[in-house]
């Protein structure tokens, strides 16, 4: 797939209100007001510069067809204009690169070792190092861990380092 069917394909996904409502949602669970409404911004200013451009192209129906009905054909159609403005205009490109690169940036990480685990005997887990580089990181180690029998783990370290 060329970069911008990829490119196309996610400004599609955050642009689209319907489809972001179940995101945020699970975005919200994850980290903080703040970085929500940051990246919320981000992303009124995608679909901005996405429905202006479109606007201007004369395809603004496609955006509004879309996200009042958002099936796959839909959604298709407006990627391929997208895709159709991006190769046209270099600038436009990049610059919808740089607002996913922002929004993807102010995203939250979210790090599991050891989910919804089940040991029925025994089991030995050596030393465990979780490290994140800077950002909004949320670790888990041992989430749903159902234990019947022997388990034993090392050390478990976790750290966020600065870029």
């Amino acid at each position: 797939m060329e970069p911008f069917s990829v490119m196309a394909g996610v400004v599609t996904t955050i642009a689209l209100p319907k489809v972001l409502e179940k995101a945020s949602e699970k975005i919200g669970e994850k980290i903080g007001e703040a970085a929500v409404e940051k990246s919320s911004e981000t992303v009124q200013l995608l679909r901005k510069t996405v429905q202006n451009r479109l606007q201007a192209a004369g395809t603004a129906g496609l955006l509004r067809r879309a996200e009042d009905k958002p099936t796959e054909q839909n959604i298709q159609v407006l990627e391929g204009e997208l895709v159709s403005q991006m190769e046209e205009d270099k600038e436009f490109a990049a610059q919808l690169e740089e607002l996913i690169q922002q929004i993807q940036s102010q995203s939250p990480t979210l790090q599991v070792v050891l989910d919804t685990v089940r040991i029925k005997g025994s089991a030995r887990i050596g030393n465990i190092e979780q490290v994140s580089e800077g950002g909004e990181t949320e670790q888990v180690i041992g989430r749903n861990l159902g234990v019947e029998g022997d388990f034993e783990m090392g050390n478990v370290t976790q750290r966020i380092q600065e870029r």
